[in-house]
């Protein structure tokens, strides 16, 4: 099963397999499935580049997690 996830580190945004633990890009673990507010990121591979906020929670999705500053 493919699962959306974001690297806490790049925020990027791939595909990932059940299991999956490390970034695709940069390699850091820490992937989330769905933001804070629980909206998960499906809708991230269909949009284009750049500033993303989540749907949901108005959320800016952009920049690293809290816990890597």
């Amino acid at each position: 099963m493919t699962i959306v996830k974001r690297c806490n580190v790049c925020s990027r945004f791939r595909a990932y397999e059940e299991g999956d633990r490390f970034c695709l890009a940069c390699g850091n673990e820490g992937l989330d499935s769905a933001c804070a507010c629980g909206r998960t990121f499906e809708y991230a591979l269909v949009e284009p580049e750049g500033e993303l906020h989540c749907p949901r929670c108005g959320q800016s999705l952009r920049g690293r997690s809290s816990e890597f500053v």
